[in-house]
C-alpha cells in the first residue's frame, strides 16, 4: 500500500464520517483513531508477521515531552513535524496548543505537518485534524502526507522548528523486526553509513531530524538503547556534529505496554555546560555536559540510576595496555553440545575444568556447582569439558589453547562489573562470559583489580549504561572493557591487588571493603562523601541475594584453605609496584 491508498482511504474515512450529525464527528474519528492503535498494538504484541514497530503515544507521554520541547508561544514563523506521525497524537497535541493561542485551522495546518507509511492511519489524521483544527480538507492531505520518511527527497529541502514524535522501534536482532539487506544498504546510503549494524531505526529518525530542525529542536522517542549501544553510535556522534544534547526525559517502564524502555534525547543548537536529565516521574537533575559527550549519552542513565560520577583524578592510560580481551560466539557455544559433562562432585582441573556460565559469575566469587545451569538443553549441577575431546577440533581446538591458563573471567548483564580470577586454569567460559588475560602473567591480580574497582564499575555506566537487557544492568563489551582508565597511583594498586587475592580467598565483607579503599586510592578518588557515596553504591551493586551458603558450597571445590595471610605473601611476590 502506498500514497494512492492513502487517498483512497482518505475518502472513505470522509464519506463515513459525512453521515454522522456534525456533532458526532470529531467524537467517532476519534474512536477510530483509538480503535486502530489497539489493533495495531495487538498486532505487534502478537508478532505474527513482520512487525512495523509501531506503538502509539499515550497522551500523557505526548503532554511531558511537548512540554519540554515545544516554546509556550511558538514565533508566527513556527514549524514542526512529526515524520512518523501514525493517526495523529503528536500532532493534535501540537494543533490543540496553537489553536489556543488563536491560530486558525488554515494556518495551523500550514505550520504542522506529518508523514507515515500507514495509509490508513494517514488518512485517519487528516480528517482527525480537520475536525479538530478546521481548514479545508485539501490543505490538511497536503500537510499530512503517505510516505517513507527516511527515503532521499521525502522532505524536498523542508525545515522546522520542532520534530517532535514516537517513530517505529525495530530492533535489528528479531527476525521479525530486522531489515532487509536492500533496506540496509538504502539506509547507509541515505546516511552516509551513519546507520548501520545493528541499529534500531527509530535512531535513523533520530539523525533524520537534525536534518530537518537544524536550527530548531528534535525530541523523538528512542528505545535506551540509542543512548550508549555501540552500532548507534556512528549515528549519536552525527547528532553531535550538528546539534547539541541539552536534556533527556527517561519515561516510565512498560509506557506503551511493549517491553522496551524509553527515553526521548532532546536535541537543540544551544550549547549549555550543564545537561537536563529528567527521570520517569519528572524529576530533574543536571550533569555536566561534556558527560555525555563523543556519543556517551547513557550518562544520563547513569545519573537517574544514582550512579555515582567516580571523579577519578589519578589515571594512567587505559586497560588495553595491561590485558588482552574477548569474548566468544556462537560457534564456540554451539560446538560444545554433546561435550559438556557433569562433574559428579569431582574437582575440575586444568584436563577436566569448569564449564563456567554469566550466572556463576560474581565480584571475586564464582557460585560454579551452587545450582543447577542448563546448558544445550540439559541441566547440570557442575558442568565440565574434558580438554582431550576438543583439541583436534577445527574450531575449539584453538579456541581451548587461547583460553587455558590463568585468566580473569567477567560476567555480562550486571549492576556493576563482575569479575572472578581463574588463578590455576581450571575454569573455561561458556558464551558470552569475556575473558581477559594479562598482557604480563605477573600482573593477573592488578588487572582485576582494576576491572572490579568501584571507581570502574561506575566509569562503566557512565559511559555505557542503556547497552544491558535491563535498565539497572551494564552490558560492557571486551574491547569496551579494555578502554577503560587504568590506575595512576601503582603503589595502591598493588596493594589493591593483594587485597582482591584475599577478598576472593575469604569472602569476607572486610576483606571487600579493605579493597576497595586500596582500589579508591589507585584511582585518586577524593577522601570524604564523594568516596563513601561511591563505595556505597558499589557494595550494594556487587552483593546480591545469593546466600552465603551457595559461596560456601562451591568454595572447597574451587579454592584451597590457604589463610588470607598465606595468599596475600604469595601474590606479593607476584604483583608488581
Amino acid at each position: 500500500m502506498d500514497a494512492r491508498h492513502a487517498e483512497l482511504l482518505t475518502d472513505a474515512v470522509e464519506e463515513a464520517c459525512a453521515v454522522l450529525p456534525r456533532a458526532e464527528q470529531a467524537a467517532w474519528i476519534e474512536g477510530i483513531a483509538s480503535g486502530y492503535e489497539e489493533v495495531k498494538r495487538a498486532a505487534e504484541t502478537a508478532g505474527t508477521s513482520r512487525r512495523a514497530g509501531t506503538w502509539y503515544t499515550p497522551s500523557e507521554a505526548v503532554t511531558r515531552i511537548l512540554d519540554a520541547a515545544m516554546s509556550p508561544r511558538p514565533a508566527s514563523a513556527f514549524q514542526a513535524c512529526d515524520p512518523a506521525c501514525g493517526t495523529g497524537n503528536f500532532l493534535v497535541a501540537m494543533a490543540d496548543r496553537l489553536q489556543a493561542m488563536g491560530w486558525t485551522g488554515t494556518r495551523i495546518a500550514a505550520a504542522v505537518q506529518g508523514m507515515d507509511l500507514d495509509p490508513f492511519a494517514t488518512a485517519v489524521a487528516r480528517v482527525r485534524l480537520r475536525l479538530r483544527c478546521g481548514g479545508g480538507a485539501a490543505i490538511w492531505r497536503t500537510s499530512i502526507r503517505c510516505g517513507d520518511a527516511l527515503v532521499a527527497g521525502a522532505w524536498d529541502g523542508r525545515s522546522y522548528s520542532l520534530v517532535a514524535g514516537n517513530p517505529p522501534f525495530l530492533g535489528q536482532l528479531g527476525k521479525q523486526s530486522v531489515r532487509s539487506r536492500a533496506e540496509q544498504a538504502a539506509l547507509r546510503e541515505r546516511f552516509d553509513g551513519h546507520v548501520a549494524g545493528y541499529a534500531d531505526t527509530a535512531s535513523a529518525f533520530l539523525l533524520l531530524g537534525t536534518e530537518l530542525a537544524p536550527r530548531g529542536t528534535v525530541a523523538l522517542l528512542q528505545p535506551i538503547s540509542t543512548l550508549s549501544a555501540a552500532d548507534a553510535l556512528p549515528i549519536r556522534l552525527a547528532c553531535e556534529s550538528r546539534m547539541t544534547l541539552t536534556a533527556v526525559l527517561m519515561l516510565p517502564d512498560n509506557a506503551f505496554g511493549a517491553s522496551v524502555r524509553t527515553c526521548v534525547p532532546m536535541l537543540t543548537r544551544r550549547a549549555s555546560a550543564m545537561l537536563r536529565v529528567a527521570d520517569a516521574g519528572g524529576k530533574v537533575q543536571r550533569i555536566a555536559r561534556d558527560r555525555c559527550t563523543g556519543g556517551a549519552w547513557g550518562a544520563a542513565l547513569a545519573a537517574v540510576r544514582g550512579v555515582p560520577d567516580p571523579v577519578a583524578s589519578c589515571t594512567a592510560g587505559t586497560l588495553d595496555d595491561w590485558m588482552r580481551s574477548t569474548a566468544d560466539f556462537r560457534q564456540h557455544y554451539y560446538g560444545l553440545r554433546g561435550r559438556v559433562h557433569a562433574s559428579d562432585g569431582a574437582q575440575p582441573t586444568p584436563e577436566a575444568p569448569a564449564l563456567v556460565t554469566v550466572g556463576a559469575i560474581g565480584a571475586a566469587r564464582l557460585d560454579w556447582g551452587a545450582r543447577p545451569v542448563r546448558i544445550h538443553g540439559r541441566v547440570f549441577a557442575g558442568p565440565i569439558i574434558r580438554t582431550s575431546e576438543l583439541k583436534r577440533d577445527a574450531v575449539l581446538g584453538p579456541w581451548l589453547l587461547a583460553r587455558q591458563g590463568p585468566k580473569i573471567l567477567v560476567a555480562t548483564q550486571t549492576r556493576a562489573i563482575e569479575a572472578w580470577v581463574d588463578a590455576k586454569g581450571i575454569a573455561m567460559p561458556s558464551t558470552p562470559a569475556i575473558t581477559v588475560t594479562p598482557k604480563r602473567v605477573s600482573d593477573l591480580w592488578k588487572v582485576a583489580a582494576a576491572l572490579l574497582a568501584p571507581a570502574t564499575a561506575a566509569e562503566a555506566w557512565w559511559r555505557h549504561a542503556g547497552a544491558g537487557m535491563s535498565t539497572r544492568a551494564i552490558r560492557v563489551s571486551a574491547s569496551q572493557l579494555r578502554a577503560l582508565p587504568a590506575p595512576g597511583n601503582r603503589a595502591a594498586w598493588a596493594r589493591g591487588a593483594r587485597a582482591l587475592a584475599a577478598w576472593q580467598q575469604t569472602a569476607t565483607t572486610a576483606a571487600r571493603d579493605e579493597f576497595a579503599e586500596h582500589m579508591c586510592d589507585a584511582y585518586g578518588v577524593p577522601r570524604g562523601a564523594e568516596r563513601e557515596r561511591l563505595v556505597t553504591w558499589w557494595r550494594e551493586a556487587v552483593t546480591d541475594a545469593r546466600t552465603a551458603a551457595a559461596t560456601s558450597a562451591c568454595k572447597h571445590v574451587l579454592l584451597n584453605s590457604n589463610s588470607a595471610a598465606t595468599v596475600r605473601s604469595r601474590v606479593a611476590a607476584k604483583v608488581s609496584g
